[in-house]
C-alpha cells in the first residue's frame, strides 16, 4: 500500500502551514508525499497565491497548481490525477491542525483489503432534511467530516466526477461544503464510508493541537451561518438538482 497525502491552503494561511505538513511527514504510518494543490488566484478572497520559499524547498511536497474549486481543492485534483492508479491510496488533510503523528494509524485500523471503503476519523448518517446524526464507533456513515482526515481507496471516482465537482462548484453553499458535496457523490455511487472513531465518545469531538488560524474570519466553519444549517441546504440543493454519480 502506498499513501500520498492531499492537502491546501489559502493565501492568509500559506506561510503558516509548516507545522502541518511536518506532522503528516512524521506519522507512525509513512505516507510517500504531500501534494499540495494551488491555485494561482483564490476566487472567495481575490489574493494571489505567493509561495514562500521555504515551501518551494520543502522536502517531500510537490506542489500542484490547480482552478480554485473551494475547499474540495484540497482533494478533488488528487483523485483525478491518480484515478487510473490501482496501488495509491489518498489521504485528505485540513491546512489548520498539527495532527497526532498517530492521526493516519488510528485509520488504518479499520482498513480491510477486501473492502473499497472511505474510512473517517469524524462522520454520521444524514436525515432526510439534511440534519446530521454524528455517530461514534466503528460502523458505516453517510457523511464524513473532513477536518479528521480521510483516507480514499483506489479507483473510487468514476469518469464523471471531474463533471461533478465542476458543476456542484457553480453553488455557494456547494462550493464551501465539500464534505457533504464529496460524501453524497460517494454514496450515490455505492463506495461504503466507515467511520473509525472510539466506540464510547470519549475522544475529543474536535482533532487536538488545532493552529491559531483555524479560528480566523477565513475559517469554513463560521462562514455562511455556520456548517450544520449550510450544510441542509446543501443536501437539498443535491437532492432537488438530482446530482447523481454514475
Amino acid at each position: 500500500m502506498r499513501i500520498v497525502a492531499s492537502m491546501t491552503t489559502i493565501p492568509s494561511r500559506i506561510d503558516r502551514i509548516r507545522p502541518v505538513l511536518e506532522n503528516v511527514l512524521s506519522q507512525t504510518v509513512p505516507v510517500a508525499y504531500i501534494e499540495l494543490n494551488l491555485p494561482h488566484v483564490c476566487i472567495r478572497t481575490s489574493e494571489l497565491y505567493l509561495v514562500p520559499p521555504w515551501l518551494e524547498e520543502f522536502d517531500r511536497v510537490n506542489i500542484f497548481r490547480t482552478p480554485d474549486q473551494g475547499p474540495i481543492t484540497k482533494i478533488a485534483p488528487t483523485l483525478i490525477r491518480y484515478r487510473d492508479d490501482t496501488d495509491t491510496y489518498i489521504w485528505s488533510v485540513d491546512d489548520d491542525i498539527a495532527y497526532q503523528k498517530d492521526q493516519l494509524e488510528k485509520l488504518l485500523k479499520c482498513y480491510r483489503p477486501s473492502h473499497k471503503q472511505i474510512l473517517c476519523r469524524y462522520g454520521g448518517v444524514i436525515g432526510p432534511d439534511g440534519t446530521i446524526n454524528f455517530q461514534y464507533g466503528e460502523t458505516p456513515v453517510t457523511m464524513f467530516e473532513g477536518f479528521g482526515t480521510v483516507l480514499y481507496p483506489p479507483e473510487c471516482i468514476g469518469d464523471d466526477f471531474p463533471q461533478y465537482v465542476e458543476e456542484v462548484s457553480l453553488n455557494p453553499d456547494c462550493r464551501i461544503s465539500d464534505d457533504v458535496v464529496l460524501s453524497h457523490y460517494f454514496t450515490t455511487r455505492g463506495i461504503q464510508i466507515f467511520l473509525c472513531h472510539s466506540a464510547s465518545g470519549d475522544e475529543p469531538w474536535l482533532p487536538r493541537d488545532t493552529l491559531p488560524h483555524a479560528s480566523e474570519g477565513q475559517a469554513l466553519h463560521l462562514q455562511s451561518g455556520g456548517h450544520l444549517d449550510r450544510y441542509k441546504r446543501v443536501y437539498q440543493i443535491l437532492s432537488r438538482r438530482n446530482v447523481r454519480a454514475r
